[in-house]
């Protein structure tokens, strides 16, 4: 998947991020997106409490970078899996622990604590960090 992702063109903005350099691959039948969704709803959940709902694939260019924020109330839990390289100071922070953006890693958050997160560094200059973000609902 990931020697596919800068071939692809059908990058859009992202509602409520317009002014932030992220993106999100359109959902084609039979696209990345579509094959990426098929994927993960194959997988059980539920003995986290949870069930699959939505996907995206994200392109974050320089400088991208959020800030510490806490995901509002329609975000009941997520998943990000980093699928790009060199780039392991660009990962994600939940208070003092940071995972890393590393190729094949990431994190999934439970949203009942309204836990903070955000990252430290901005993407850099030439470079793409792309990702995959899921999001769950409660049983």
């Amino acid at each position: 998947m990931l020697t596919s992702l800068p071939t692809q063109t059908n990058w859009q903005t992202i509602n409520l991020q317009e002014t932030h350099p992220r993106r999100t691959l359109q959902w084609e039948s039979d696209g990345l997106v579509d094959y990426t969704w098929c994927l993960i709803n194959n997988l059980d959940f539920s003995k986290f409490g949870l069930k699959f709902t939505n996907v995206s694939i994200w392109q974050d260019q320089h400088p991208y970078c959020i800030c510490n924020h806490v995901d509002n109330d329609r975000v009941k839990a997520a998943m990000q899996i980093y699928l790009s390289t060199g780039m392991s100071n660009t990962g994600t922070w939940f208070d003092t622990i940071e995972i890393p953006f590393e190729l094949n890693t990431g994190y999934i958050m439970n949203n009942r604590n309204k836990m903070q997160h955000g990252m430290k560094h901005p993407v850099p200059l030439n470079q793409t960090r792309y990702s995959v973000y899921a999001q769950f609902d409660y049983v």
